[in-house]
């Protein structure tokens, strides 16, 4: 079988204050249009279908009149788990309706059983195709619940996803009768292996793409590889915002998010994976997602940010440019003018390119500094931020002096912070 992988939808955000339902829009029909010029005959969503667990109606229309949009097309079956950001009980309110429309929701792991996460995959002509073991976001209370008895918490991840997956493959082997057709698993999850940019997450100070660092911190962070069957022909993973291979394994994937979800990403492909799949043999194609919308962060002393706005401006704009979104990431250095340079210089801005976040590199040395932040800056400060600098710098409290020792207390206060943060927000989009 032929099928898209695809998570971190995101719908909804508004990353920076920005309305983003046209980027969103386009994303959508170029991504049907994908999906029947490459004949898939399954949608994968590996979870974060949502930005926030109360989406906004526009996002929730989005969603559905997507889904309904491929009836009729060569893709016959969808594939949708929740992600950390996802309210597993609102992805789930449609779960019956979809059903009948071979479209499978799993929002969330609570009370299912396995044979409750797995679905028989249909070609054109109804016949079996491959079996689906859709696996959401698991928090830590229903990670516990696939343990037979207590464990260690630094075992508590491995052991339960380890016995979760076997499990899924054993019942999945069963559903398969000896038919000759492959099984994939999904799974929404931070793993170790990876390649690339959070390859050694653990040792920076945080992301601005939406993977909050309590994501990824702390005893439920790291997933090892060896918790996926390899029985299993394919797993489509979801979390990681761009595509990579898992410990090097072209079977066990993530596909990315197929929108820039914060400026220090912005120069990163997006991409959407086409998996040929038969039992014992998988292919994977990255198909790269045109930008339906520019992101560019503008870094350096003030002068010479001034200097790339005065390009832009040159540069002009045409009727058919697409919206550029900057972030202007600067170092107060000796001898440059003050704000106010860039304030003109960005007041001539062609009406397409907006300037959506201010940003110190040195904001956490500037945050100790009284008074030293104006209100741009202000707004621009992230909860890592805050809450690194509250951490790092409490006299009454104070972290150790080896810099080794002080990324260990960071990763171990942080996660509580943006927890408690993350719980008060969700409060209060509920309200």
């Amino acid at each position: 079988m032929r099928f898209i992988h695809t998570a971190d939808w995101h719908l909804g955000n508004r990353m920076h204050d920005t309305d983003r339902a046209g980027e969103t829009a386009s994303f959508l029909s170029w991504l049907k249009e994908e999906i029947v010029r490459r004949e898939a005959d399954c949608l994968v969503i590996a979870g974060d279908v949502y930005d926030v667990a109360n989406p906004p109606n526009e996002a929730k229309k989005q969603y559905c009149a997507f889904l309904a949009s491929l009836i009729g097309t060569c893709c016959r079956n969808v594939i949708v788990v929740g992600g950390n950001h996802d309210s597993g009980s609102l992805l789930d309110t449609e779960k019956k309706l979809f059903e009948a429309l071979d479209i499978h929701v799993v929002g969330s792991l609570s009370d299912l059983k396995p044979e409750d996460m797995l679905f028989e995959l249909k070609g054109r002509g109804g016949e079996a195709i491959g079996i689906a073991a859709a696996v959401p976001y698991a928090r830590e209370l229903e990670l516990r619940d696939c343990l037979p008895g207590e464990a260690a918490d630094g075992a508590v991840c491995d052991a339960a996803y380890g016995a979760l997956y076997r499990r899924l493959w054993e019942a999945a082997d069963r559903m398969r009768a000896g038919r000759e057709i492959p099984v994939i698993a999904t799974g929404h999850l931070y793993a170790a292996g990876l390649e690339g940019r959070f390859a050694d997450c653990r040792d920076t100070g945080g992301f601005d793409d939406g993977t909050r660092a309590v994501d990824i911190l702390g005893n439920l962070g790291l997933v090892s590889p060896a918790v996926f069957p390899p029985e299993f022909d394919y797993v489509a993973l979801g979390h990681i915002h761009y595509s990579t291979m898992v410990a090097g394994n072209p079977k066990i994937r993530y596909s990315g998010s197929p929108f820039v979800m914060g400026f220090d990403e912005a120069a990163f492909p997006r991409h959407i994976l086409c998996v040929d799949c038969e039992a014992g043999k998988t292919e994977v194609c990255k198909v790269e997602v045109p930008a339906f919308a520019r992101y560019r962060r503008l870094e350096g002393g003030i002068a010479h940010i001034k200097e790339e706005i005065e390009s832009l401006i040159a540069a002009g704009s045409g009727s058919g440019e697409l919206k550029c979104y900057l972030e202007l990431c600067y170092e107060r250095r000796a001898g440059d003018p003050g704000l106010d340079a860039l304030e003109d210089a960005v007041a001539r801005l062609p009406p397409h390119i907006r300037v959506v976040s201010w940003k110190r590199k040195d904001v956490r040395a500037a945050i100790r500094r009284e008074g030293s932040l104006d209100d741009k800056e202000l707004r621009s400060l992230s909860d890592e931020d805050i809450f690194s600098s509250l951490i790092l710098d409490n006299p009454r409290c104070p972290p150790p002096e080896d810099g080794a020792a002080r990324k260990e207390w960071l990763a171990r206060y942080l996660p509580l912070f943006l927890q408690v943060a993350g719980e008060v927000e969700s409060e209060g989009e509920a309200k």
